[in-house]
Parts: C-alpha cells; sequence; structure tokens
C-alpha cells in the first residue's frame, strides 16, 4: 500500500502552486516563508492517494484557507469563508495534478 499527500496553493492570480511535503511542513512549522504571499490570504488544498493492495485508488482531499504576514510566514489557517470556497474546477485539476505520473490501472466496476 502506498501514501502520498500532495499540497497546492491556489494564488490570487488564480494559478496552482504544487510545494512537497518538506516544504508545506517547514511552512506550516513557520521554519519557511513565502515573501510572495506576504499580506495575503490563499487558498490550500491537500490531497491523499491511497493505493490499497487491490489496485484501488483512494483519494482524500482538505481545503483552507490560509493567511500569511508581512514577511510571509504562515499566520494562521481557517475553513474558506464564504466568498472563498474552492471551485469544483479548481478541486478537479489539483486532483488530476495529483494522479498525474501514477500508472495507469485498468477499471473496476461496481
Amino acid at each position: 500500500m502506498t501514501n502520498q499527500t500532495r499540497h497546492f496553493l491556489l494564488t490570487p492570480e488564480g494559478s496552482v502552486r504544487e510545494f512537497s511535503s518538506s516544504q508545506a511542513a517547514s511552512v506550516a512549522a513557520g521554519a519557511n516563508k513565502l515573501p510572495e504571499f506576504a499580506g495575503h490570504r490563499v487558498r490550500y488544498l491537500q490531497v491523499t492517494i491511497n493505493d490499497d493492495n487491490n489496485h484501488e485508488l483512494k483519494v482524500q482531499s482538505a481545503g483552507a484557507c490560509i493567511r500569511f504576514d508581512a514577511d510571509g510566514r504562515l499566520a494562521e489557517a481557517t475553513p474558506p469563508g464564504e466568498n472563498e470556497a474552492i471551485t469544483s474546477f479548481e478541486h478537479d485539476a489539483c486532483i488530476q495534478l495529483a494522479l498525474k505520473g501514477l500508472p495507469a490501472a485498468s477499471p473496476t466496476f461496481h
């Protein structure tokens, strides 16, 4: 069984930026800053993919809004506000990016 977690920021300009798990952990711990997001509140999507022994993929996602201080350090993480929802298009795009490069499996019909 393999397990991988991918981290995506949805930027104010409308693009998607991916971070490695170590980069995301460093930012979350306050050990690393992102000056390009200083003073901004951005949306974040975490995608976890589990591949069990039956070759069935399980995909889970969780979204949040994160605010950076004036230096680009993570100041807070909260659920998205009413006007900050992650759209289904953005969600699906991040899921597709997370699945990219995984070996194709034959479909299973239930």
